[in-house]
């Protein structure tokens, strides 16, 4: 339970970081991939984005330690289904209108957490200690087919769609938090000090930068050639649904074996998912509208 709360607070406080670096970056000179240093520039000389990026990297931060506290099938879609959540709630606050799958999201996700929170009644461990040469099998693979969709995406052909870029981002972005969830079992186990040298010894930190890196590129690569409402779920979807399986088996965490608790989990986790869904493709959408009028530009419909 205390893992499920710890959860809910990294995505409270994530996303407040989130919404504050988009404020940021509204009233900011038009940035792009194509110039770095002036996007560099740009980002690190603004007070208000270095101050989002790191009330976001102070979220990350208790994803990792919830992670090492409660089983990944409970923390994973609650931390999720917490931003989507959060991030429609910022928006009602500042008096924008919101659509009415909006309205359904904000209706399910009281729901799916009473369910996973119903679920931890019965036993199941949490996992601390990976199976790690399993652990780096699967991680250095999975980051090894998102690179092969950079090279192939970055070919110019059309062998590789956006959707399926997509979902390499957010496979890419699952293999690092497989290495968040194995930087939270050392935390669980060693405590914040005792786990610094364990942590820096180990390949997880350096596995969870180069699966976040990979992930960034893809998923910006996704979004130059489709709608970010289109790839940015299909991202954030493949992500956890990856993470929650991948995670459990890694990690050895039994589910709950009374088949009602297993069901209620089940239930749990396909709402949240159906919850980020939902409001991260308005969410980008809105993103996409606020390009649109930065720029100037007018296109029909």
């Amino acid at each position: 339970m205390t893992g499920l709360v710890a959860a809910l607070l990294s995505a409270a406080v994530y996303s407040l970081g989130l919404a504050i670096e988009q404020r940021a970056l509204h009233r900011a000179p038009g940035i792009g991939l194509r110039r770095p240093l002036h996007l560099a520039r740009t980002l690190l000389g603004n007070v208000r984005w270095l101050a989002g990026c790191a009330l976001a990297a102070l979220g990350s931060v208790g994803l990792i330690v919830s992670l090492g506290l409660a089983p990944v099938s409970v923390v994973q879609p609650a931390f999720a289904g917490g931003i989507a959540t959060m991030l429609l709630l910022i928006t009602l606050v500042m008096g924008d209108p919101i659509t009415r799958g909006e309205r359904a999201a904000l209706a399910l996700m009281p729901v799916a957490l009473l369910l996973l929170t119903l679920s931890l009644d019965a036993d199941g461990g949490t996992g601390t200690s990976p199976d790690l040469p399993l652990l780096l099998t699967v991680s250095l693979g999975t980051v090894a087919a998102c690179v092969g969709a950079m090279v192939l995406a970055g070919g110019g052909g059309r062998r590789v769609s956006a959707a399926a870029m997509g979902a390499a981002a957010g496979l890419a972005q699952g293999a690092a938090g497989l290495q968040g969830k194995a930087l939270g079992g050392l935390l669980a186990e060693h405590g914040p000090a005792g786990a610094v040298l364990p942590a820096l010894a180990s390949p997880f930190p350096y596995l969870y930068a180069l699966g976040w890196a990979v992930g960034i590129v893809l998923f910006q690569t996704s979004m130059q050639r489709s709608r970010a409402s289109v790839t940015a779920p299909v991202a954030n979807v493949t992500g956890n649904v990856f993470m929650v399986v991948l995670g459990t088996v890694l990690f050895s965490e039994e589910l709950p074996a009374d088949p009602l608790a297993l069901a209620l989990r089940v239930a749990g986790f396909a709402l949240t998912l159906a919850v980020v869904a939902l409001v991260r493709g308005n969410v980008a959408q809105a993103e996409a509208d606020t390009a649109r009028t930065r720029s100037g530009s007018t296109l029909p419909g």
